[in-house]
């Protein structure tokens, strides 16, 4: 999508370019077209002058005069009058020329504005990214570190299923058998009380959205602080 943008930029400023050129090229066709319309008349005239006072080449001045008359009284007037469209074709050009670059700048603005939007967008998704990144790396370490306490309550559980099996085996008497099974196995309900809450703890920080680290730090931190505290287990 960014290759397209650059190649429409291109090629808008090639079209640009194109236009005062295609100006330029007017106001020189302008010129040859005057320019060949003077050399036409001046031989047409000539010819006429030729077909109406046929002869041989004049050899008096005052003829010569004549004809210098003749061609300063025709092509007097025709030259002004061509010079003055050419004059006035000139001005009508180069307000036109200046039209078009002025409408060229504002182009070239917006396509900077739009070029800089771009970056500016750009430059948004790629800390976003980077934020998010972050984020998730922050969620895996406490993921992690939710499986270690799982782990470490899981293990005290089991050690506690066991030894409160093993008091109620009868190697005990039987009131100190009683007091120990009961105190084992709270102990190891308790444990998997624990458990069962990290995993639930877990489970919401895996599904969880989050914009910043701050966010995640605020919303699970307490909630697990609390779950340990009430495992009696601080590390």
């Amino acid at each position: 999508m960014l290759d397209d943008y650059v190649v429409g930029i291109i090629q808008r400023k090639k079209g640009m370019t194109q236009n005062q050129q295609r100006v330029m090229d007017r106001s020189l066709a302008l010129l040859l077209f005057a320019v060949v319309f003077v050399v036409v008349s001046i031989i047409v005239a000539v010819v006429l002058y030729r077909y109406r006072f046929s002869g041989t080449l004049a050899v008096t001045s005052v003829e010569w005069a004549n004809f210098g008359g003749y061609i300063g009284g025709v092509f007097g007037p025709l030259v002004s009058f061509v010079t003055l469209l050419a004059v006035l074709k000139t001005v009508y050009m180069q307000r036109e020329l200046l039209d078009v670059q002025k409408h060229e700048f504002n182009q070239l603005l917006k396509f900077q504005r739009l070029d800089s939007l771009k970056q500016d967008e750009q430059l948004a998704l790629a800390k976003s990214e980077a934020n998010r990144a972050k984020v998730l790396a922050y969620q895996t370490s406490i993921l992690n570190l939710i499986e270690s306490y799982s782990n470490e309550f899981r293990l005290d559980a089991n050690e506690m299923f066991a030894a409160a099996e093993k008091a109620s085996s009868g190697q005990l008497s039987i009131l100190e058998g009683i007091n120990a099974e009961s105190k084992y196995r709270h102990r190891c309900d308790k444990s998997r009380e624990v458990v069962a809450a990290l995993k639930l703890l877990a489970l919401d920080l895996s599904v969880a959205e989050f914009s910043d680290v701050s966010e995640v730090r605020d919303k699970f931190a307490p909630r697990l602080m609390q779950i340990l505290s009430d495992g009696e287990i601080m590390n």
